[in-house]
């Protein structure tokens, strides 16, 4: 049993101050010091002084397979990157090995989070995330637009998915993740999410993400038209997005950026058990905008870090700090509790994975931050938490110590 007794606690929506945490893989008791020592007078106490314990994050949206990426993709613009992407990947996604992807988890938990939602094209990340201490829902995505080769390509995914599979446990999930509307042909994406309803797993899928993603599908032009003749020779879009969203009626689904998403598809989608992960470096990155938050404001949204293919980092919180400043008209104090809560307990509940909370009872999965010493309003901890955190100081995963 082990006591940590910081100067406050965020469960994550409330401040409690005077209280110390006894746990083991569980939160057995929140109480005074004094009490917790009473009650387990053989354990190991920590006391944290000038510090603040929070839940661990959950990242829903991560491709680990471009990790080796610094410098060699393109950002800017989407179709610039895109191009980019296919130019190097033959080269780049080798590069990630069994180190370069141990690395990346390794980054991923000593800033903070303890949970991800892996994207995966080819599932070569599959036994290092199944083996790590991370919470993993890993997605085996389809991707494929050309209806010809759809036998290929969802037997290509099958394999995949039921290799995870048999790989899950309490902190392993397997799941289904369509890339995108422009990508798969629709009857690819409707044999995937058949097998998603059969099996009662999440969804995953790319969705409107760029203004050439929203030309193309709505009126067949701009940028995406030049692509797609050059690479497929294909001169019409393979979806119209309503027909495509109403494939994901009856699936629990995560719909990644959103950013040009009009309201007849929000409004089809707030109906469906569906949430929003919202991907601010990355949208800016790749010059798509910034999702308006008012739009989603009734919807369960969260945030997550992409992949590092349109990253610099999977740290949470230069997603924190990024979301922030990337929306000035919100009460920063406010709008930073809110982040914070978003990024810990919805971003858990979303992946349907334990943990998000400090209460008893809860898994022992949190993270110990420094707090400026000079903090004169306690109101405002969490603005100056996401401002002043780089990395914690310990980094807890059900009750393992791992920072």
């Amino acid at each position: 049993m082990t006591i940590l007794h910081p100067t406050y606690i965020l469960s994550p929506e409330h401040i409690i101050t005077d209280k110390a945490v006894a746990f083991d893989e569980k939160i057995q008791k929140i109480d005074t010091l004094e009490n917790l020592k009473n009650l387990y007078p053989n354990a190991t106490i920590i006391e944290a002084k000038n510090s603040t314990l929070l839940p661990t994050f959950a990242n829903p949206h991560v491709h680990l397979e471009f990790s080796a990426n610094q410098a060699t993709l393109s950002y800017g613009d989407f179709l610039v990157w895109l191009r980019s992407v296919i130019r190097h990947r033959d080269t780049l996604l080798p590069r990630c090995d069994e180190v370069c992807l141990k690395n990346a988890i390794d980054t991923i938990i000593r800033t903070g989070t303890s949970t991800i939602g892996q994207i995966s094209n080819y599932g070569e990340e599959l036994e290092v995330c199944a083996k790590s201490p991370l919470q993993v829902y890993f997605f085996n995505e389809v991707i494929g637009s050309n209806a010809a080769t759809a036998d290929v390509m969802y037997a290509s995914f099958m394999e995949r998915f039921y290799a995870a599979k048999k790989l899950e446990s309490k902190r392993f999930k397997s799941g289904v993740a369509i890339h995108s509307p422009y990508s798969v042909h629709y009857i690819l994406a409707k044999r995937a999410l058949e097998t998603a309803k059969k099996e009662k797993c999440l969804v995953s899928v790319h969705f409107m993400e760029s203004e050439a993603e929203r030309q193309w599908l709505d009126f067949g032009t701009g940028e995406f038209a030049k692509f797609f003749k050059e690479f497929l020779g294909q001169t019409t879009p393979i979806n119209r997005p309503k027909e495509f969203l109403e494939l994901f009626a009856d699936t629990k689904t995560l719909f990644v950026h959103m950013v040009w998403a009009n309201e007849e598809e929000l409004a089809l989608t707030k109906n469906y058990q569906s949430s929003i992960i919202h991907c601010p470096i990355s949208n800016r990155l790749l010059g798509n905008g910034v999702l308006d938050l008012e739009r989603i404001k009734d919807f369960t949204y969260t945030l997550a870090t992409d992949g590092l293919s349109s990253n610099y980092s999977l740290n949470m919180y230069e997603e924190l700090r990024a979301a922030l400043f990337m929306h000035p008209k919100y009460n920063a104090p406010a709008f930073a509790k809110e982040l914070v809560v978003r990024a810990t307990k919805t971003a858990h509940d979303i992946l349907e994975f334990e943990g998000g909370v400090i209460e008893e009872g809860a898994s022992a999965s949190f993270q110990l931050v420094a707090i400026p010493q000079d903090l004169q309003n306690l109101e405002e901890i969490y603005l100056h938490i996401v401002l002043h955190t780089q990395q914690p100081q310990k980094v807890y995963i059900q009750g393992r110590e791992y920072v």
